[in-house]
């Protein structure tokens, strides 16, 4: 079992202190980023501001050259814009490391349904993903149904997510991607558009505090959230596309270390 430490915050910086009973660890960082939502507030012919600014982040993400990149939601502002996917769909092949796509509401029309979620796969080919990276794992849900209260869909995935938890107990620290957070800043809160069903949340959180689940990395918000519940960082981060509120554009760096991580916000533009 992992021994959770102190969590030490500045500004831009997270340090969570681990102590991992793995022998062997590899120092390593990956990037998180949101939001890209080519078309978001972008009055441009041809989409060339949302263009520019995932530019931006793909020249920044390819200097830094972690060893993935995983992007949770919200690819484009409109799925059925044919210039919005091209767009996404040009850009994302120019990131050097592999890179790992979940949807968002906009990504899914902003509802559920079964042949909604069917053609987003078509489109995309997945909703979810698993898998390990230098003894630590990488599990991504679809929040979609969660949000929209498709109880079959959500059942299934549960399931799912709890059969992947339990193959990475042994995991060095363990991270879970979603788009939209669990909760903004109280598990208590009011539902609204940027949380989950009240109902459900404790559910979840029960269920990453059993796994022993390190860090919940989300999007959805366009601005950064940064909590700690029960041991369990839920963080938000800023979009890559228009920021709103205190956000910036930017993307999250997660560094990797033997004693715990940190997430480091990278601006890519003033």
């Amino acid at each position: 079992m992992r021994n959770h430490g102190i969590a030490l915050v500045s500004a831009i910086t997270l340090l969570v202190v681990v102590t991992s009973c793995s022998k062997k660890f590899e120092v390593f960082s990956f990037v998180h980023c949101t939001d890209t939502q080519i078309g978001f507030m972008d009055h441009s012919e041809g989409f060339t501001h949302s263009d520019s600014l995932f530019n931006a982040a793909i020249v920044a993400v390819n200097a830094l050259a972690p060893e993935v990149v995983v992007i949770t939601g919200d690819l484009v502002d409109n799925i059925d814009d044919p210039i919005q996917n091209s767009i996404f769909e040009k850009r994302v092949a120019e990131f050097d490391p592999p890179v790992y796509l979940l949807p968002g509401n906009h990504d899914y029309k902003k509802q559920w349904t079964e042949q909604i979620r069917d053609d987003y796969v078509a489109l995309r080919g997945y909703d979810r993903f698993s898998f390990k990276k230098k003894g630590c794992a990488f599990i991504g849900i679809d929040t979609n149904c969660i949000k929209e209260k498709a109880e079959e869909a959500e059942a299934e995935q549960l399931s799912w997510l709890e059969g992947e938890l339990r193959k990475a107990r042994k995991a060095n620290y363990t991270f879970l991607f979603l788009h939209c957070p669990i909760f903004k800043k109280d598990i208590a809160e009011a539902d609204d558009y940027e949380n989950f069903p009240i109902e459900k949340r404790e559910k979840y959180i029960s269920l990453l505090k059993e796994y022993g689940v390190d860090a919940v990395l989300a999007g959805h918000t366009h601005k950064d959230i940064d909590i700690e519940y029960q041991g369990i960082r839920l963080v938000a981060a800023n979009p890559v596309c228009e920021a709103l509120g205190h956000g910036r554009p930017g993307f999250n760096v997660v560094k990797v270390g033997k004693e715990g991580f940190e997430i480091e916000f990278h601006p890519t533009t003033d």
